[in-house]
């Protein structure tokens, strides 16, 4: 059942064994398996069916410089991000888990490394198809993304990464939902604060809930923080506050702030064949694309990040591309959310696209065959298309190929979440974001274009070409990935290090648990949406037991 709370019987609602608060890729996949598992739950969203101004204002914060502004890459809607999530699937490798030397505060803690065994079962909530990340997805006789590269191996390896329809989970899981004798789905209700006891500081007795009108006290019985990392962080702080008893968590909480951070950068020259660069489609018919990445023990040879490269399409901003297609894209951003905006600018200021603008509108008059063309693929394999193709790639006609570098962070105790004195409507403390990358991040991204380029003079037909300054500076000033926010509540064995145990219950308390990317103690190169619903799907499996066990 889907409702509100102002039409709720709050007896009924306290009778529900599990209560999950967010409803996005984490909350849905964890209340939709229960429900299947015959569990009751309540499944609280703050946002409705879509996004309103006054919901929005609910992320109205501070960020340093260069993260986006707080209010940028979320929402707060029945399905979260997925709403408008890109649709790709990647998943952290197996030397994520583990603990590397080189890697400041690495290492999951044991048990955590399960998560691996839920990807299938995650993959098939995204709908992206197999679990199976080798080129050979694409059929057995499938050639390397040029030829030379087996040269390279094995200091260097070709995978895939696969796409999801995109599938809006709010939309795919509705009606499920709907119609669950199992489920209760309160919509524009926000909880603001966990609440103990003073005679048990070890337990949450009650949550309060809020949908714009007067604050209500819902007894509880398991809880589960299922939002975003920045929304859960927040919460967790301001619960932490109204409980002097949680300081043991002062250590971790809010603290390790990650995102991935994204460089695009270099030219690829090929000399003889042309490398593979668009989508393909795996035996099942998912859209997969082609990445690269040095080995586990080359990364650990040279001190290195979990990273991956792409083959990138130039800049859409620069006019000099040639390209009718990438102008008419870049035309049309302004019709775009402004965070995306910001990637379409991307390697120009604003001085220099309004002098680009009438090149821009030369290179669609003289380039309009393609874009007819690709007026004709937008509408009938992205717009009308259930399977969508991800996004549009268009190769340079120089026959160059600007490199997209993404690359894990370090978890930095200086990196943090806190809260202000500042409250929105419902009276939460607003949050500021403090993040910049480390020494390591930036020397990490350094070498790795530097090694990289050594790699491929071993070839004859592929150069890396780039300038060394340039590519300091340029690292120096790379940005975080904007939705992929990380580590503030980590997982790990000892609670004066972190915040949720293996099981992602919260260090000191029986009923609390976080499914979040919040809980990520390294976050690989791999966007966090895959991994979140595989740690989703596998606390549903402990809850399922945890509460059985209970009853």
């Amino acid at each position: 059942m889907i409702g509100y709370l102002k039409d709720a019987d709050t007896l009924a609602l306290e009778s529900f064994p599990i209560c999950i608060i967010g409803a996005g890729a984490a909350g849905i996949s964890l209340a939709v398996k229960l429900s299947r598992l015959g569990q009751r739950v309540l499944l609280i969203e703050g946002g409705g069916w879509n996004e309103t101004p006054d919901i929005l204002d609910a992320y109205v914060g501070k960020a340093t410089s260069p993260h986006p502004q707080t209010t940028e890459f979320r929402y707060q809607r029945f399905g979260g991000t997925t709403h408008l999530w890109g649709g790709r699937c990647v998943p952290f490798d197996s030397h994520d888990f583990e603990k590397r030397d080189h890697v400041p505060e690495s290492g999951w803690p044991s048990g955590a490394t399960e998560i691996a065994s839920y990807y299938q079962e995650a993959l098939d909530f995204c709908d992206a198809g197999n679990n199976d990340f080798a080129i050979s997805a694409f059929g057995p006789k499938t050639k390397p993304i040029f030829s030379e590269i087996t040269q390279l191996t094995p200091e260097l390896n070709e995978y895939i990464e696969r796409y999801s329809l995109p599938t809006d989970f709010g939309k795919k899981f509705r009606q499920e939902l709907t119609v669950s004798r199992n489920v209760q789905v309160l919509l524009q209700t926000r909880c603001t604060s966990l609440n103990c006891l003073p005679e048990e500081p070890h337990k949450i007795a009650s949550i309060t809930l809020h949908d714009g009108n007067q604050p209500v006290t819902l007894k509880i019985n398991q809880v589960v923080l299922a939002g975003g990392c920045i929304d859960v962080t927040r919460l967790m702080l301001v619960s932490r506050k109204n409980n002097p008893v949680w300081s043991f968590m002062d250590s971790s909480l809010g603290k390790y702030y990650a995102c991935h951070y994204d460089l695009i950068f270099g030219a690829l020259r090929f000399t003889g064949e042309k490398p593979v660069f668009d989508f393909q489609k795996t035996l099942e018919g998912v859209y997969a694309r082609r990445k690269l990445q040095f080995s586990p023990q080359f990364q650990a040879q040279h001190g290195l990040l979990n990273a991956a490269f792409r083959l990138h399409f130039p800049a859409y901003a620069d006019p000099s591309h040639g390209s009718g297609v990438l102008s008419t894209i870049f035309l049309a951003k302004s019709i775009l959310k402004p965070e995306y905006q910001t990637i379409l600018n991307h390697g120009t200021n604003q001085a220099d696209q309004n002098r680009q603008l009438l090149k821009h509108i030369r290179n669609v008059f003289l380039d309009i065959g393609s874009v007819a063309a690709f007026t004709y693929q937008w509408l009938f394999k992205i717009k009308l298309a259930k399977r969508k193709v991800p996004y549009t790639l268009i190769a340079n006609k120089n026959g160059t190929y600007p490199l997209e570098f993404n690359s894990e962070q370090v978890q930095d105790i200086n990196n943090r979440i806190e809260l202000m004195n500042e409250v929105d409507r419902f009276g939460m403390p607003r949050v500021s974001i403090h993040w910049k990358l480390t020494g390591l991040d930036i020397a990490s991204g350094i070498k790795y274009f530097n090694l990289l380029k050594e790699l491929f003079e071993k070839t004859k037909s592929c150069r890396l070409e780039f300038d060394q300054h340039e590519l300091e500076k340029s690292m120096k000033n790379a940005l975080p990935v904007g939705g992929h926010h990380m580590g503030t509540t980590r997982m790990g064995n000892n609670p004066s290090e972190s915040v949720v145990d293996a099981n992602c219950r919260v260090h000191g308390l029986t009923n609390l648990h976080i499914a979040s990317s919040s809980v990520f103690t390294t976050n690989s190169h791999a966007n966090p949406t895959l991994t979140i619903v595989a740690l989703a799907l596998r606390l549903a499996d402990h809850l399922n037991r945890t509460v059985a066990l209970k009853e």
